[in-house]
């Protein structure tokens, strides 16, 4: 009987474990800044880790939390689309991804889906809570549309979109806005120089442009 009973204990362990690892898993977090480019502020200083961007440590993923967030608007489908980053330091090679909050995303654009992201694919997640108090969100549904990375002076890495323009530290892209409505984007470096100091956040000059 007592062996029964211990067996009972560890099967409502284990069940509870399981109920409480679904829950984070839909858990949505918040990352510390995120910039709102608009048409009255057009540049801004971001701060990133050299590594923010895609980190081997993490999969080769990005760090949420290593890498630098913003947001636009854009008022047609279609409308051009301009991106300059520009490193404080030439050895931290910025790259960038970017995507779409549409109709179907449901959640405040101040949440996304996890600590860290895929550079080239969409990020998305539904049923989502919130991390810290556990009140439900709804559905995170950011469709990719762009990514890129600066290439000068470093190693190019195959799908994600290495840029050369012979300046290293910086990254340019242009593109179409596939519709109107909001946009999210990332920032952080991948890649960086030996000399560069991975414990600290850098400075990256960033400017949006729409095209009228």
């Amino acid at each position: 009987m007592k062996n029964s009973n211990n067996k009972n204990v560890l099967l409502i362990a284990l069940l509870t474990a399981g109920l409480f690892g679904a829950a984070s898993s839909q858990a949505a977090t918040i990352p510390a800044n995120i910039f709102d480019f608009t048409a009255d502020a057009t540049t801004a200083t971001l701060s990133v880790k050299a590594k923010g961007w895609r980190d081997p440590a993490f999969g080769d993923m990005g760090w949420t939390h290593s890498s630098a967030w913003a947001t636009f608007t854009t008022t047609k489908k279609n409308q051009m689309v301009t991106i300059k980053m520009t490193a404080a330091d030439a050895g931290i090679h910025p790259g960038i991804t970017v995507w779409y909050r549409g109709a179907d995303d449901t959640v405040e654009n101040k949440y996304v889906v996890d600590h860290f992201y895929p550079q080239n694919a969409n990020f998305t997640k539904f049923g989502v809570t919130d991390e810290t108090t556990g009140a439900k969100l709804g559905n995170i549904v950011m469709r990719h549309v762009t990514h890129a990375f600066d290439v000068d002076g470093t190693k190019s890495i195959r799908g994600m979109g290495p840029v050369k323009d012979s300046v290293s530290g910086e990254l340019v892209i242009s593109f179409k806005a596939p519709q109107k409505g909001d946009y999210m984007f990332t920032v952080g470096g991948v890649n960086p120089d030996a000399s560069v100091d991975l414990t600290v956040a850098h400075d990256v000059d960033v400017s949006v442009t729409l095209a009228p």
